[in-house]
């Protein structure tokens, strides 16, 4: 998958993709600019692609010697909303997956978002699938919220009780270990450990992977 492009020199491009044997990897494609042949246009965003990548000596960058489409999306591209959705958690995954690190449940949750954004008979929110796909795609990165005991003294919460949560700290905090300013319900609890969201969580879930990213991963 094409996580980023940038124009370098005349006629060549940058690209950050997300490989599912590599992981992050970003490659010289060269003169990828100059002609619409030389990569037969499969250098776009939120499509699966066929990549051939090549090693260079003492080379940062890797090569693209080929690259073509695999599984085109033209619903998910078709609609802006879509793309909107798709692109935010690209961004995600771009800055927050480690380079050159297979991360086999980093892929699957990205493609499985890809998969559900582009499904024709999904009438799901878009925004409700990226606030999934992004609470999952914290564990797979190791930075998964702790929803069931304070991440200060280990104290359990009962199921079903209100807690106070801070995605800058990992997850629940009781009051005597300094509590949080988020204060969530017990069922929305479950439903974010699940996660199994409904529509009026969207925008929480959101808050914490954004907070929970910006701490672990340095990202704005």
């Amino acid at each position: 998958m094409l996580l980023r492009r940038v124009a370098y020199g005349e006629s060549d491009l940058v690209v950050t993709l997300l490989t599912e044997s590599h992981g992050r990897v970003s490659a010289l494609a060269r003169g990828a600019r100059r002609s619409a042949k030389r990569f037969g246009g499969a250098l776009e965003s939120m499509h699966t692609l066929r990549v051939r990548l090549e090693e260079r000596p003492r080379a940062e960058l890797m090569t693209l010697a080929e690259s073509t489409l695999a599984q085109p999306r033209r619903r998910l591209t078709g609609e802006l909303e879509r793309m909107e959705v798709a692109g935010r958690a690209l961004g995600w995954v771009r800055r927050a997956a480690p380079p050159r690190t297979p991360e086999p449940e980093v892929w699957r949750i990205t493609s499985e978002l890809l998969e559900r954004l582009d499904d024709p008979g999904d009438a799901r929110s878009p925004r409700l699938h990226l606030a999934e796909a992004g609470l999952r795609l914290l564990g797979a990165l190791g930075w998964g919220l702790e929803l069931e005991r304070c991440v200060g003294c280990g104290r359990t919460c009962e199921p079903g009780r209100r807690a106070m949560l801070d995605p800058r700290r990992g997850g629940l905090v009781c009051r005597a270990c300094g509590g949080a300013r988020l204060l969530v319900g017990g069922a929305r609890r479950a439903r974010l450990a699940a996660p199994a969201l409904e529509a009026d969580d969207v925008e929480l879930a959101l808050e914490l992977v954004e907070q929970a990213l910006k701490v672990h991963g340095d990202i704005e």
